[in-house]
């Protein structure tokens, strides 16, 4: 059984360098019921001096107001974006009780912050109309991670999240409004999904969704042990290969090779960017914009 346990946080928001660009994230809730097989943010409790990722579910109660201590600050710069949900899902289902996103949302709107978001759920689609209203304002960024379109696979891999096809049904929605929408093919998985990869090109392309994100298996420490225990479990003509391949949390260089050439071939066949710079798509938003401004 989950375990909700109500927090206060002392500050709503995180800088996070990541070399091309800055940003802030910002994780209305500690925790995710997804139980996705290969979740990076089991480490993330242990702050929370929690080992429970999965059943116990931290919630910030004041977030709203220590964003808005945040953004209505003079030293506050609105060319930085604020990723919501980098180590939990904002719209898990506990969201529907709290309610917490639309609140967040409207403060986007009110000081004009740009922000991503990425989620599993397609929960988002009840804040639609403040979504598509700061995506008139500012940047916005939504992306959904899909790591396969196959039901029955996605089932075992991420037990409690939507299904793939009502994921990509909400991206289809969400191109109705002004944001930039994508989804995330992270993590690929070795043996595992790799052979889906086309198939989840080919659904971009269809839905004419603005990007790809693409990145590879990483397992280590918490995550290494959970990942590792369910390909003995479940596929375990496949659990020796994965010690050979994952030595090192990170995959082997020769594997990596052969899937950076297969990711580059899609790219092209179906010219679909793999190579999305959050960075670049605000500055250009914002240059565009104050160009309009001078027109009038």
């Amino acid at each position: 059984m989950v375990k909700y346990i109500e927090i206060e946080c002392k500050s709503a928001l995180n800088k996070v360098d990541h070399g091309s660009f800055v940003c802030y994230d910002l994780n209305i809730y500690r925790g995710c019921i997804h139980q996705c097989k290969y979740c990076y943010a089991l480490y993330s409790h242990k702050y929370l001096d929690s080992r429970n990722f999965f059943g116990e579910i931290f919630v910030k109660q004041n977030v709203v107001e220590k964003l808005e201590e945040k953004l209505s600050s003079k030293n506050w710069d609105n060319n930085n974006i604020i990723n919501l949900g980098s180590v939990c899902d904002s719209y898990q289902c506990i969201e529907k009780k709290y309610k917490i996103m639309p609140e967040i949302l409207r403060l986007l709107i009110k000081y004009k912050t740009p922000m991503m978001i990425f989620t599993k759920s397609d929960l988002i689609l009840r804040d639609f109309d403040l979504i598509d209203k700061l995506s008139h304002i500012t940047y916005v960024n939504i992306s959904s991670t899909i790591t396969t379109p196959n039901k029955s696979l996605a089932s075992i891999l991420e037990p409690n999240a939507v299904e793939p096809e009502r994921r990509f049904n909400m991206l289809s929605e969400m191109k109705k409004t002004k944001a930039d929408i994508g989804i995330n093919i992270i993590p690929i998985m070795p043996m595992l999904t790799e052979d889906t990869i086309e198939a989840l090109f080919k659904k971009s392309k269809e839905l004419n969704l603005n990007h790809i994100n693409i990145g590879s298996l990483i397992i280590k420490d918490e995550c290494r042990k959970l990942y590792l225990n369910f390909i003995r479990t479940k596929f375990p003509n496949l659990y020796e290969k994965y010690l050979v391949l994952y030595k090192t949390p990170y995959l082997s260089v020769s594997y990596q090779q052969k899937i950076d050439k297969k990711i580059s071939y899609l790219s092209n066949k179906y010219n679909i960017n793999t190579k999305f710079s959050i960075y670049h798509k605000i500055k250009a938003y914002n240059k565009e914009n104050m160009e309009q401004l001078f027109l009038f």
